[in-house]
């Protein structure tokens, strides 16, 4: 199978990449509402609090789903950015220059993710009194280096595209 053009597995990922994006909009539409729910309605509030077991009031649940809803705002653009890189690559062309911004855009969000991932729970433990398990090992190496990897990669696009751009000025 091939990996550009139509019909290959470019495009097969990014019709992948397109339910991952309707599906965390969707989740964000829920999030919205399930905030303004608890908001008008805070009886509700103690309703969900009862069931699940946890002692926290409707400010505490709304803080919890904000950190939560701008968390998933990133992912959101990211995965809108990733989906213009594989729509290009589905185009069979691989070395858009407009790729090089968007994979740099990519692992600047990575890292602003996982520094919001940190301070969110410094935040959470701090103001609502919640143990969250702490990032640390592997899952951060991983993190960061997947980060890394991103940045390697918006540099191997652009050396692509400026070879691109000096062949295209050959005879």
């Amino acid at each position: 199978m091939r990996f550009l053009g139509p019909g290959s597995i470019s495009s097969i990922l990014k019709i992948a990449l397109d339910a991952v994006y309707y599906a965390v909009f969707a989740l964000l539409a829920a999030l919205c509402v399930a905030i303004l729910t608890l908001l008008s309605v805070p009886a509700l509030a103690e309703q969900v609090t009862a069931r699940v077991q946890v002692d926290m009031d409707a400010s505490d649940q709304v803080l919890l789903l904000l950190i939560f809803g701008l968390a998933l705002n990133g992912y959101l653009v990211i995965v809108l950015w990733m989906r213009q890189v594989f729509r290009t690559l589905a185009e069979g062309d691989v070395f858009h220059p407009a790729n090089v911004w968007r994979l740099r855009l990519i692992g600047i969000a990575l890292g602003v993710l996982e520094i919001y991932s940190y301070l969110s729970r410094t935040l959470v433990e701090a103001l609502l009194n919640m143990p969250v398990e702490p990032v640390y090992g592997m899952r951060a190496v991983t993190a960061w280096v997947s980060v890394l990897v991103v940045f390697v990669l918006a540099e191997v696009f652009k050396e692509g595209a400026r070879l691109r751009a000096e062949a295209n000025l050959t005879i």
